[in-house]
């Protein structure tokens, strides 16, 4: 008996220890997949912004939208319905007002938020800078908060295409 306890003992701390090993190999914020846009980006380094929503999510919440249809060129818009949604793209954007492309989820399964709408911020490099809950009233934050963010962003984003650059022309 006493054999059987330290065998199961044994067999935990092997399960235990080889979960904590890959628990430690995964990055905590994992590389979000990056869109191909058609938009021609004018700007240095640009800055995108991934919308999740539903068409059945509160008025008051969508408000920011309108915020999202006008930003300047560096932000790289992108909404991100279900599939069965998409189907009715018309309609969609008649209910939220969005003037940036639309694609489904299906892709970012992984990456949905528990709460819609939703705004995911997205260096270049695929780094997670943000996620901003869609709540009534955050349409004349947004802006504010997304020009501050990327006027302390864009030297460390600059710093890091430069960098990049430099690594993909020493190989």
């Amino acid at each position: 008996m006493k054999n059987y306890v330290i065998g199961v003992m044994a067999v935990i701390i092997l399960v235990l220890s080889s979960l904590l090993y890959k628990e430690s190999r995964i990055p905590a914020t994992p590389t979000f997949p990056l869109v191909e846009t058609s938009k021609k980006i004018d700007v240095e380094v640009p800055f995108f912004l991934y919308v999740f929503f539903k068409k059945n999510n509160c008025r008051d919440c969508m408000e920011f939208i309108e915020t999202l249809n006008d930003l300047p060129g560096q932000f790289i818009v992108t909404g991100i319905v279900p599939e069965n949604e998409l189907k009715d793209e018309i309609e969609l954007r008649e209910i939220t007002g969005a003037k940036f492309p639309l694609i489904s989820s299906k892709k970012f399964k992984k990456y949905i938020p528990w709460y819609t709408p939703t705004t995911i911020g997205v260096s270049p490099n695929g780094d997670m800078v943000f996620v901003l809950p869609g709540v009534p009233g955050e349409k004349e934050y947004l802006k504010t908060f997304l020009n501050s963010l990327y006027g302390k962003l864009y030297p460390i984003l600059l710093e890091e295409k430069i960098s990049k650059a430099k690594r993909n022309k020493s190989e």
